[in-house]
């Protein structure tokens, strides 16, 4: 059986093409779909990096808002001693009436063995024993925690003498901590 000229100028690079393009597509095929799905990895790692980077952005700006909040509320700390103004502000004139009778006893300024948030800090505790009516006792009190400085107050101990009230009250004082150097 003679096969025409025709047919084999045809068929044969058909077939050829055919099997070239197969062996070729396929493989293209194949790692075109690997690529496809290597962009959607990297499309969804993209959107998850932007939507992190979003958040941490918007703590930033929460964190930023939260110290202007604390410097204009006044709670800040102080860097040294001498900016304080707690001690003058506690203390009250012997009258008679309202102050019997008062006592400041300060502590010295020590660092903290924890470091809050990496920041070196120190505390000076203050005891103030007072003899007077409540509210003069509750006016230290709300001096010292409206002072503009951070401050704490850590105990109020009341008893009652007749009509006076005698009154303990202990005061933490923090500061911007001063790193040793060796």
């Amino acid at each position: 059986m003679k096969y025409s000229a025709f047919w084999i100028w045809t068929i044969v690079p058909s077939a050829m093409s055919a099997l070239a393009v197969g062996f070729f597509g396929i493989n293209n095929f194949q790692s075109a779909r690997a690529m496809r799905a290597d962009s959607r990895n990297l499309s969804t790692a993209t959107d998850q990096y932007l939507v992190q980077r979003n958040e941490l952005d918007q703590l930033q700006a929460d964190l930023t808002d939260l110290h202007t909040q604390r410097d204009l509320n006044g709670h800040a700390l102080r860097s040294d001693v001498n900016e304080s103004k707690l001690i003058p502000s506690l203390t009250r004139p012997i009258d008679g009436t309202d102050v019997f009778d008062q006592a400041i006893r300060i502590g010295e300024r020590t660092p903290m063995s924890v470091r809050t948030a990496g920041l070196m800090i120190d505390h000076r505790a203050i005891e103030m024993q007072m003899t007077g009516s409540f509210n003069a006792v509750f006016a230290a009190v709300h001096t010292a925690e409206g002072e503009r400085g951070m401050t704490r107050v850590r105990s109020v101990d009341m008893q009652r003498n007749g009509t006076q009230l005698q009154a303990s009250v202990g005061i933490d004082e923090f500061f911007h901590g001063v790193e040793e150097k060796k």
